[in-house]
């Protein structure tokens, strides 16, 4: 299920167990089976009501309490209200004029696939850096889009992925990595119409990064933002930043600068054993 039938409120996009009774008495909007669509808005309420039910725990709890708080991370499901003052705002695209001519000329059918998926068929229709700059959606941090977090936070979640962190030991084996980084989802995304995007609930990344190995695994953010971690390598990557990209998903700069990344740990690597 990517959305619903005449979309949710902002108040109901802040709550997983909302939006989950909500999608649990949706029709399909296609045949399961019969092709695979980005859930921008309601992914981890899925999977969430699923681990509630078998643990007991939401999917916050469950960060919190076994990633978030044992890493001291800088990244929150949940801003508490003291953290407030750090929250830098996310403001909207900035497009060129040939990049708002190209908007203008695509816009988002309000029928379409795509617009269920970013709950642009509700009334009004969700303005993502509305969404972001709620404090409600920050104060109960809805797992599909409502994490806070600085660029070092993100790459600090990423980091124990797939390595050994002060002493503690990874938190996927690698068998894990593999089925979650390895592609799954050939042929056009329904929603995005991109292609070749997905492995197991992470972006195939290597499919869009060349440089990256085959089981890396991580996702993109709306406004630009970019995480992932790189086996082979043993990279943690995070980026963030305020302002909305063209044309959505990670922005173009991620390209040269998680590759000059990879490049230097390579480069130090050699270094080391050299």
């Amino acid at each position: 299920m990517i959305g619903v039938d005449g979309g949710f409120s902002l108040d109901e996009l802040a709550d997983d167990r909302v939006i989950a009774a909500r999608l649990a008495g949706q029709r399909p909007f296609w045949e399961p089976g019969k092709g695979y669509g980005y859930h921008a808005l309601v992914i981890a309420a899925l999977t969430g009501e699923v681990v509630r039910r078998v643990t007991g725990s939401t999917i916050q709890e469950l960060y919190e309490r076994r990633v978030r708080a044992p890493y001291g991370l800088d990244f929150y499901l949940g801003l508490p209200e003291p953290l407030e003052p750090r929250f830098a705002g996310v403001r909207p695209m900035n497009p060129t004029p040939e990049q708002a001519a190209m908007l203008a000329e695509n816009p988002v059918d309000p029928r379409s696939l795509t617009a269920v998926a970013f709950n642009l068929n509700a009334q009004p229709p969700t303005d993502l850096v509305t969404c972001a700059n709620s404090r409600l959606v920050r104060a109960q941090g809805p797992g599909s889009a409502g994490g806070v977090a600085s660029a070092r936070g993100l790459a600090g979640m990423y980091a124990p992925v797939a390595s050994q962190v002060d002493g503690r030991p990874p938190l996927l084996t690698g068998d894990t990595i593999a089925g979650f980084g390895t592609l799954r989802t050939p042929g056009p995304d329904l929603v995005t119409r991109s292609e070749d995007h997905f492995g197991i609930g992470f972006e195939a990344l290597s499919s869009k990064y060349g440089f990256l190995s085959p089981d890396a695994l991580g996702h993109s953010g709306a406004a630009g933002s970019l995480g992932f971690a790189d086996p082979r390598s043993g990279i943690a990557y995070g980026y963030t930043r305020r302002r909305f990209a063209f044309p959505g998903g990670a922005a173009p700069e991620n390209d040269r600068l998680a590759a000059a990344v990879i490049r230097a740990a390579g480069s130090a690597g050699a270094a080391a054993h050299g």
